[in-house]
């Protein structure tokens, strides 16, 4: 009979890597996560004036992001259960290029519907469909990356390295609504999301000649079953945190699909100038999550604690700010606090459940903390859609206001995230190795 498999040490100095190998690792996951930024967050510019374009209720956009987010939340717990046992970097590649193709689907279902090939509703269902890819398979990339990650780093280190990673979705997030504003005119929306889908793809194929992943897998005698890995989500640990990240993220799910029609209605704008307005709004808010996570997070070394705390205190005041915006210039201020809030926020629950749990436990820690976004998407756009459609254009931000508060509650008063303050106090362990 064999022996036991004995899981290596993921500090162990025998896989030894070198800092530049580190920072190129590193870098290269961002540019990947950027790109998958740039086609997701294009859409939230797109659809709305899509939907009016091919004269198509709201809530059908609604139920596009929804379908998507259900198979978001309930694969990317499996994706990082699998990465425990396979690696990270097979599940980043195969993310990467389901996203492509999911891209490109998307693509072809909208040309068809620009041109009145398939009737309308046939198009949104094709678009659904595209989206489902995405939710299913390119759900992969997220909870990979960021095991890949906290897998390399000490748990001083970890909130930070992860705010850097999850920034550059945001970054995708400024450079995807600008570009759709520059480029859809131009070049129109199919022929734009076929040239994102390339860029991923490229992203997919650097990433498996590239990325380094010297440390072999750990092994894993846990079924991969979705009902078991959002189990481990109760675990005392991280149960404070997934509790505030599903409140966080569909406060900000809200806001993100709301806005576009918000500011065509607020502001009686026809689809076009809403387009191009909603876009340079959606690109500030990113920015200013951008300066959260690479520049703010860093110089205030806080603990996940502080920095859930200030995030839902200032989405709080983002969303009670807009309902007094009268006009573009207001919108987009108070678009800003709220996108600075959440990338705090973000950051400070995703770094607090990474450093609950073992090394051996990362990738379902990261799985778990993605479904988050799910989860958000799965209530928000709809949600929202239907208060903005039935209550009134300001009904989702009173909603947000309301869910901001309960966030404060959680994240200031559960004794469970405060031990998530002491851990990043303890002495400095060796970083361990690519």
């Amino acid at each position: 009979m064999s022996a036991p498999y004995d899981p290596p040490d993921p500090y162990d100095p025998s896989h030894p890597s070198s800092e530049d190998e580190r920072r190129a690792a590193f870098r290269l996951l961002f540019l990947c996560l950027m790109a998958t930024g740039i086609g997701n967050n294009m859409l939230f510019a797109i659809l709305p004036p899509l939907a009016r374009e091919l004269n198509v209720a709201e809530y059908w956009v609604g139920a596009i992001y929804t379908l998507s987010a259900v198979l978001f939340m309930t694969m990317t717990p499996i994706w990082g259960a699998l990465s425990d046992r396979k690696g990270r970097k097979p599940f980043i590649v195969f993310g990467l290029s389901a996203f492509s193709i999911s891209t490109l689907v998307f693509a072809i279902a909208t040309w068809a519907g620009e041109n009145a090939w398939i009737p309308p509703l046939g198009a949104i269902f094709a678009m659904a469909l595209a989206r489902a890819l995405f939710g299913s398979l390119g759900s992969a990339t997220n909870p990979s990356a960021q095991a890949y990650v906290a897998d390399r780093t000490t748990p001083a280190e970890r909130t930070e390295a992860l705010a850097g990673l999850t920034a550059a979705f945001g970054l995708g997030a400024v450079i995807g609504p600008a570009l759709a504003a520059s480029f859809v005119e131009w070049l129109g929306v199919a022929a734009f999301m076929v040239m994102i889908s390339i860029m991923v793809a490229l992203g997919a194929f650097a990433v498996w000649m590239r990325l380094p992943e010297k440390t072999p897998p750990q092994v894993q005698s846990r079924p991969i079953n979705p009902l078991k890995q959002f189990a481990f989500g109760a675990d005392p640990r991280i149960f404070p945190f997934m509790i505030y990240g599903a409140v966080i993220w569909v406060t900000q799910s809200l806001s993100l699909s709301s806005i576009a029609f918000f500011i065509m209605d607020r502001l009686s704008l026809d689809e076009d100038m809403g387009l191009q307005l909603s876009s340079i709004a959606l690109a500030t808010g990113a920015g200013a999550l951008i300066v959260a996570q690479l520049v703010v997070i860093p110089a205030m070394k806080a603990t996940p604690r502080l920095l859930m705390t200030h995030g839902a205190i200032i989405t709080v005041a983002g969303s009670l700010f807009m309902l007094f915006a009268a006009n573009y210039g207001g919108i987009v201020f108070a678009y800003i606090l709220i996108s600075f809030a959440f990338g705090l926020a973000r950051s400070g629950f995703v770094g607090g459940a990474s450093i609950a749990v073992k090394p051996e436990e990362q990738g379902r820690a990261a799985g778990l903390t993605t479904a988050t976004a799910g989860l958000g998407f799965i209530i928000g756009p709809v949600g929202g859609l239907f208060l903005f459609n039935q209550l009134g254009m300001f009904a989702p931000y009173i909603a947000a206001a309301v869910l901001g508060s309960l966030a404060i509650v959680i994240a200031w008063f559960h004794p469970g995230i405060a031990k998530a303050a002491e851990a990043v106090e303890i002495k400095p362990e060796p970083r361990p190795p690519l």
